[in-house]
């Protein structure tokens, strides 16, 4: 974080689909004191490089937080979290043709 306002991506984990094909990575965000720390979560397919400025976000909550992700099909995953309830910032159902269910 050298310039003012520079913000500091932390890859955490990466859930793979059943086939691989594609992946959900989950990122910590970390802004300065004047920004609450975030995590987020996106869908990457296989082949595809995960870039915070050029990959979209799906999911992005308050605070660092553990996330569980559970792939119920290529076209389908369950997210959730631990301990459980979280201020949340975005929330889709739905990004790169993958159904987002929460729990």
């Amino acid at each position: 974080m050298d310039e003012f306002g520079a913000c500091r991506v932390v890859r955490q984990r990466s859930f793979a689909s059943p086939s691989g094909s594609k992946l959900v990575v989950v990122v910590w965000k970390e802004c300065g004191a004047t920004v609450p720390d975030s995590t987020q979560a996106s869908i990457v397919a296989r082949g595809r490089t995960f870039s915070p400025e050029n990959t979209p976000t799906f999911l992005s909550v308050r605070e660092h937080q553990d996330v569980l992700v559970a792939w119920s099909s290529e076209q389908a995953v369950r997210i959730g979290f631990i301990p459980g309830t979280v201020q949340i910032y975005k929330r889709e159902r739905s990004a790169g043709g993958v159904t987002i269910n929460y729990d």
